[in-house]
């Protein structure tokens, strides 16, 4: 007897993560001004996920575990001289965090929301700009930037693996990223 294969997951194109990410926001305000502050942060934590998903889907790097979208959060924050988007993306997970163990008041998830709305705005701009020219890297930062990219773009195997990138045609079979349509 055969065990079934499970089918590969196939990423999305870029800018499909981004609407995703928008559309995450959207809904983040939306549960927030209606007292669900569960499903706010958890909403928050997505749309931070999937912003970090679209620039790594761009650049061809891994993004199917925590640990992948971590990683890249730092490489971003290396290249683009950003130490704070670091601290912004420890604090994004924490809403994840919140989701479950429901502990955060109105207070500070709506200023979480606001910080994921501008990281994820920085995150689009750096999905589709160049990174500023910076000062030389030092020897560690240096060092951690190439540990980074190992992570990033070290070949997946097995179930792990991802397929290629869904087709325009696939996408728009899928439920459409709009508030209130699906």
């Amino acid at each position: 007897m055969t065990t079934p294969t499970r089918p590969q997951l196939r990423p999305s194109p870029p800018y499909r993560y981004q609407q995703i990410s928008q559309l995450r926001l959207t809904m983040a305000a939306e549960e927030l001004d209606q007292g669900d502050l569960a499903q706010a942060s958890e909403k928050i934590w997505g749309a931070t996920a999937a912003a970090l998903k679209a620039v790594a889907q761009q650049r061809g790097w891994n993004h199917r575990y925590h640990n992948h979208l971590r990683v890249a959060a730092a490489y971003l924050a290396l290249e683009w001289n950003r130490p704070d988007w670091i601290t912004t993306f420890g604090t994004m997970d924490s809403q994840h965090t919140n989701f479950y163990e429901h502990q955060m008041y109105e207070s500070e998830v709506r200023v979480y929301l606001d910080a994921a709305t501008t990281y994820c705005r920085e995150l689009w701009h750096a999905r589709q700009a160049a990174p500023p020219r910076q000062a030389p890297l030092t020897p560690s930062q240096q060092a951690d930037r190439e540990r980074f990219l190992r992570t990033l773009t070290h070949p997946l195997t097995g179930n792990a693996a991802f397929g290629d990138e869904l087709t325009d045609e696939e996408v728009a079979q899928l439920p459409p990223v709009v508030p209130g349509t699906a």
